[in-house]
């Protein structure tokens, strides 16, 4: 059943509602965020951040599109964005829930522009493409890194691996097991993640592959940004799924990767990163989004 068509008004009340709801456990700079002009713009962009991350990971990336006349909206994904960074409330997501708060977003931000573009980094990059595998009222997908499989793990394996840490008993992880709270990171991130969130990801991921072999795309364009120095996500799985859309649809799918020697990491929205080249990323990002070369001049 395809999504209830909104209009803008009931749009905008559904969205400052969800703000209104955030509960107090939250981070001031990790609600959600709404950025309009008073009346539906020429395009509109869903800005979906990362895991363990929070809405404050695009803000800058969001202003940026807003200053450019479009509408935009970011959301924050359950459980995220919390004053508590050690907290334990994410544990149980599932991939349904990732699945669904992306295109809840999404059917939202459809009566805030006449182009829709739905962005989503890592985790969200899944969602991103779930979201383009499956919805035809949304314009463009971007997916940003996205985590189908973790790196050295080959495909074969995925399916079983997911299985394994679904069953096994839910463990906390450090991001950096050596530095653990006290590593290096922007102040909204949680420093470590669930086990089990890791597995309901790629079963997201492997949903889609699955759809993928036997359907094409349902998004209008698609663009898929990777870099070669990504320690995080298996790129391999990711170019097989560029591989599978671009055999069913080649005029609606792009690519963009950043070289090893470029040297982009894994998170290359968030300011706050220690590495972070978003000087250099975000023109790129944007040229991209707006139809333009990667290395045209804005």
């Amino acid at each position: 059943m395809p999504p209830k068509t909104l209009t803008y008004a009931e749009a905008m009340t559904a969205l400052e509602q969800k703000i209104a709801e955030t509960p107090s456990s939250v981070r001031e700079d990790s609600r959600p965020v709404v950025l309009s002009h008073g009346a539906p713009a020429e395009r509109v962009y869903v800005l979906l951040h990362g895991l363990s991350n929070s809405p404050a990971q695009f803000n800058k990336l969001g202003h940026i599109l807003y200053e450019r006349g479009a509408n935009v909206v970011i959301p924050r994904m359950p459980h995220h964005g919390e004053k508590d960074r050690l907290t334990d409330s994410w544990k149980g997501i599932t991939a349904q829930e990732f699945a669904d708060s992306a295109s809840e977003a999404a059917t939202l931000a459809r009566p805030l522009g006449k182009h829709l573009t739905v962005v989503g980094l890592s985790v969200n990059g899944t969602c991103a493409a779930f979201l383009a595998q499956t919805r035809s009222d949304i314009d463009q997908v971007v997916v940003l890194a996205p985590f189908l499989g973790p790196k050295g793990l080959p495909q074969w394996l995925l399916t079983p691996t997911a299985r394994l840490l679904v069953t096994l008993p839910n463990a906390f992880l450090w991001w950096n097991p050596q530095l653990k709270d006290q590593a290096p990171a922007p102040p909204q991130t949680y420093p470590r993640f669930p086990t089990h969130v890791i597995g309901q990801v790629i079963i997201l991921g492997q949903s889609v592959m699955r759809s993928a072999r036997t359907e094409p795309p349902k998004a209008g364009h698609i663009i898929v940004v990777t870099t070669n120095a990504d320690k995080a996500v298996n790129n391999h799985i990711n170019k097989r799924l560029i591989a599978l859309w671009q055999a069913k649809r080649p005029e609606a799918v792009t690519t963009h990767v950043f070289t090893k020697e470029e040297n982009v990491m894994h998170d290359f929205i968030d300011p706050a990163q220690t590495y972070q080249k978003t000087d250099f990323v975000y023109p790129i990002l944007i040229n991209l989004m707006e139809g333009r070369s990667a290395t045209d001049l804005q």
